[in-house]
C-alpha cells in the first residue's frame, strides 16, 4: 500500500503517523588564530613537522557548524531506507519533486500547493527528502541549487545539515560552476564538510581559476570562520608559479600569514621560484641560506631555477658557490642542474667553459640526456665547431640516444647559416626519414635558410605545405618570408606575403615593416610608404616608432621635401 492509502486508512482510524525528525549533534570548531607576523621569510617557515597552534574554542554560530581538525568523521549520508524509519516516504516525496521540477518551467509557484495536500508539509522540508532529490539531480546541479533555495525560501525552519550541504556543495563543484559555488558561500546557510571545502580549493587551483581560489579563500574565511590545511595553500603556490604568475603567489603567501598558518620546506621551495620568476635573485639567495640554518633544505627543482637565474646573469661565482651549498646541503646537482648551466654558458657565448662541464659531467658518472647533448652541440655550432658537433652527435647516437626534431634542428641551422645548403638538407630529409614529424621551428629554419641562399621558391613551397601537415605559420614565418622577398628585391611578392599576413589572426610587428619600408623608400616609393606607416600606427603602439626610427629617417626626410616643395613650387 502506498503512502497516501496509508494515511486514509490512518485518518480513519484516528491515527496520525510520527513525524519527528531527529537531528544529530553538531562539534564546534573554530579557525585558527589569527596572529599578524612580520614578512620575513626565514622566521615565518618552520620544518614540515611543526603545525599550527590548535585552534582557540568560540561560541560563533558560524563556527558551530564546523568540525574541527580532531573531529570524528561524519558518517556517510544516510539513504532513503534509514532515515528515521521513512525510506519508503522520502523515496515516494523525492519521486513527485523531481518529477515536478523537471517537467515544470515555474515549479516553485505550485509546487508546495500540489504535494501538501497529500504529504506531511514537515516530510517535504525533511533533510533526508532534500538529499534524496539533490542525489536525483546530480546531473542538473543548477536545477539542484534552485530546489534548495526554494526549500529555504518557502521554510523559515529549514536549516540544512552538513550531510545535506555538502551533498549540494559537491554537485556543484564537480560541475565546476564556481560562481555558484561562492553564491552557496556568501548566500545561503550551507555549511559542508571540512573535506569538502578543501577539495573545492585544491580544484580551483587545478582548474587555475587562482582568482576564484582567493575570493573563496576570503568569503570562507568570512562566512564560515573557515582556513585550509598547508597542502592547500601549497597548492595555491605551486600552481601560480608554474603559471607564471609570482604575483598571485605572493598574495597567496601573504595571506596564508595573516591566516597563522605556518609553512614547511616545499612553501620555501615556492617561494624561492616565485622569487626567480621576478628575477630577485638575491632575495631569493638570503631566504635560502636563512632557511638552511634552521635545518630546511628545498628541492633540486626550486634550487635549479636559482642556479639557472645566476647563469642567466652571468653570476659565476654565486653560482659556484650555490653548487657547493647543495652538496653541503644532501641536494646534489642532478642532470637538469647542469643542463641548465650547460645551456646557459652556450646562450653566454661561453661555449669553451660549457663544453669543460659537459666533459666533467661525463667523467663524473652522469649520463647526459638527448637535451644535454642538443644544447651543447647547439653550443659548439655557435662556436663554429662543427666538427665537435658532429662527434657529439655521433657519441649521442652510439650511447643509444635517438636525436629528437630539436636536436636535427640545430644542425639543420648551422649549416644554412654556414653556408652550406646541401648540408642543411641532407640533415633535413635524414630526419623526415626517421619519421620524425616536422613542426614549427624546423619549418621556420627551412624558409630561412633557404630564403638566406635567395632559394625563394622553395622556401613559398614549404610555406604553402604547412597547413596540409596541421602546422600553422605564425608571425616569424611571415617575417622570415617578407624579408627574404626583399632581400631579394622582389618588393611585390613581400608586399604580397604582407598583406597574407594582415587577412590572419597575427599582428605584424617591427620585423614585418622595417625591410618593407626600408624597400619601398630606397625605390623611391615614398608614397606607397607613407600609406604603411599611416596603417601601421593604428595597429602598433608608439614603442614600435621607436624601433623604427633609423629606418623612418628618410621617409621623414623625403615627405619633409616634398612639403617644402609644394610651399615654393619655383624651387622645383
Amino acid at each position: 500500500m502506498s503512502y497516501t492509502g496509508r494515511r486514509r486508512d490512518q485518518k480513519r482510524r484516528g491515527v496520525e503517523p510520527m513525524l519527528g525528525s531527529a537531528r544529530g549533534s553538531r562539534l564546534r570548531r573554530s579557525a585558527p588564530s589569527q596572529h599578524h607576523r612580520p614578512l620575513g621569510f626565514a622566521a615565518e617557515v618552520r620544518c614540515s613537522s611543526l603545525s599550527p597552534q590548535p585552534p582557540a574554542a568560540t561560541s560563533s554560530p558560524l563556527a558551530a557548524n564546523h568540525l574541527t581538525d580532531a573531529a570524528v568523521p561524519h558518517s556517510p549520508p544516510p539513504t532513503v531506507s534509514d532515515e528515521d524509519g521513512h525510506g519508503q516516504l522520502i523515496a515516494e516525496i523525492a519521486g513527485k519533486v523531481c518529477e515536478a521540477i523537471r517537467h515544470r518551467t515555474r515549479w516553485e509557484a505550485t509546487l508546495l500547493d500540489d504535494l501538501s495536500p497529500v504529504y506531511p508539509r514537515r516530510m517535504l522540508f525533511h533533510p533526508g527528502c532534500v538529499r534524496e532529490v539533490l542525489r536525483r539531480q546530480s546531473s542538473n546541479p543548477i536545477l539542484s541549487l534552485r530546489y534548495f533555495l526554494w526549500v529555504s525560501s518557502v521554510s523559515s525552519s529549514f536549516s540544512p545539515d552538513t550531510a545535506t550541504s555538502t551533498a549540494l556543495f559537491e554537485r556543484l563543484v564537480d560541475a565546476r560552476a564556481w560562481g555558484a559555488v561562492l553564491f552557496v558561500i556568501r548566500s545561503t546557510k550551507c555549511r559542508p564538510e571540512k573535506a569538502s571545502l578543501e577539495s573545492f580549493l585544491k580544484r580551483l587551483c587545478a582548474n587555475r581559476v587562482l582568482e576564484e581560489a582567493l575570493e573563496a579563500l576570503a568569503l570562507l574565511k568570512k562566512e564560515m570562520n573557515f582556513t585550509p590545511s598547508l597542502h592547500v595553500w601549497n597548492t595555491a603556490l605551486r600552481t601560480s608559479v608554474r603559471g607564471g604568475m609570482p604575483s598571485l603567489a605572493w598574495r597567496f603567501y601573504s595571506y596564508m600569514m595573516q591566516s597563522g598558518v605556518i609553512g614547511d620546506v616545499s612553501t620555501v621551495g615556492y617561494l624561492i621560484r616565485a622569487l626567480c620568476a621576478e628575477n630577485r635573485l638575491s632575495e631569493a639567495y638570503s631566504l635560502l641560506r636563512g632557511v638552511a640554518k634552521d635545518g630546511i633544505v628545498p628541492d633540486v627543482i626550486s634550487l635549479t631555477k636559482l642556479v639557472s637565474g645566476f647563469t642567466k646573469e652571468k653570476n659565476y661565482g654565486t653560482m659556484s658557490e650555490l653548487l657547493h651549498m647543495m652538496i653541503a646541503m644532501g641536494r646534489p646537482p642532478d642532470i637538469f642542474t647542469y643542463q641548465t648551466i650547460i645551456h646557459g654558458l652556450c646562450e653566454n657565448g661561453m661555449g669553451a667553459e660549457a663544453f669543460r662541464v659537459f666533459e666533467e659531467l661525463k667523467q663524473r658518472g652522469y649520463s647526459p640526456d638527448v637535451a644535454t647533448y642538443t644544447s651543447m652541440i647547439d653550443g659548439l655550432c655557435k662556436m663554429g665547431r662543427t666538427e665537435d658537433a658532429l662527434r657529439l652527435w655521433r657519441e649521442m647516437v652510439e650511447r643509444g640516444l635517438e636525436p629528437n626534431e630539436y636536436t636535427y634542428n640545430v644542425l639543420i641551422d648551422h649549416y644554412w647559416k654556414m653556408g652550406n645548403p646541401d648540408g642543411a638538407r641532407r640533415i633535413y630529409h635524414e630526419m623526415l626519414a626517421k619519421e620524425h614529424c616536422e613542426n614549427l621551428v624546423i619549418c621556420n629554419t627551412m624558409i630561412a635558410g633557404l630564403s638566406l641562399q635567395g632559394l625563394m621558391e622553395e622556401s613559398v613551397e614549404i610555406f604553402k605545405e604547412m597547413p596540409s601537415k596541421g602546422i600553422d605559420p605564425d608571425v616569424i614565418t611571415y617575417n622570415t618570408l617578407i624579408q627574404g622577398f626583399c632581400k631579394n628585391g622582389k618588393i611585390i611578392e613581400a608586399m604580397k606575403v604582407y598583406n597574407e599576413l594582415l587577412c590572419t589572426c597575427l599582428h605584424p610587428t617591427c620585423s614585418s615593416y622595417e625591410p618593407l619600408l626600408q624597400n619601398l623608400c630606397k625605390e623611391g616609393k615614398m608614397q606607397d610608404a607613407i600609406n604603411m606607416l599611416n596603417d601601421m600606427v593604428p595597429r602598433q603602439p608608439k614603442v614600435l616608432l621607436g624601433h623604427l626610427s633609423h629606418t623612418l629617417t628618410p621617409l621623414a626626410c623625403a615627405v619633409t621635401l616634398r612639403g617644402s616643395r609644394r610651399q615654393h613650387p619655383l624651387r622645383s
